[in-house]
């Protein structure tokens, strides 16, 4: 019965989606797409006042190493979009982060000289912070208007 929901999920394999098992596929959907809109769905059901801002990711625009993770992030930013409130005071954004530094996903990664070589190569030189998510994400359920509303919000620094 909260009037704020901040999402921040995911769930990204090693794996190419060739070499998961079907059961690793719909356990990805379930985390990275599924669980997160029906939520949401509920959450507006409620047809009252209400803020939802969602975590997606860069992957669901350029791909990644794991497509499944990819495709649910990008079905998510969809659903973003397209999303229609049922009350006028409704809002839903997401924020599409860059690599995270210091998130887990990223320092449980094992491919250190690639994501070395993706550091240097990106404009900023570094690559965003949890604090850097946070304090959008913050903003936007809080400070901000909310006629930004079915907007995803790309932290990408500027990498073309």
């Amino acid at each position: 019965q909260a009037d704020r929901y901040f999402f921040c999920q995911g769930l990204m394999r090693p794996k190419s989606v060739d070499q998961q098992t079907r059961a690793e596929m719909l356990e990805g959907m379930e985390v990275n797409y599924h669980s997160i809109v029906r939520a949401c769905d509920a959450i507006f059901a409620r047809a009252a006042p209400v803020r939802i801002c969602i975590i997606g990711s860069e992957s669901g625009y350029r791909g990644s190493f794991d497509e499944n993770y990819a495709t649910a992030k990008a079905m998510v930013h969809r659903y973003i979009e397209n999303r229609a409130p049922t009350h006028p005071a409704q809002q839903i954004v997401g924020i599409s982060p860059g690599i995270i530094g210091d998130a887990g996903m990223t320092i449980r990664r094992t491919d250190v000289e690639r994501l070395d070589m993706r550091r240097r190569e990106h404009p900023k030189k570094q690559f965003l912070t949890s604090y850097d998510v946070a304090i959008l994400a913050k903003n936007l359920l809080y400070f901000q208007s909310d006629h930004i509303t079915n907007q995803v919000i790309r932290m990408h620094g500027g990498l073309k």
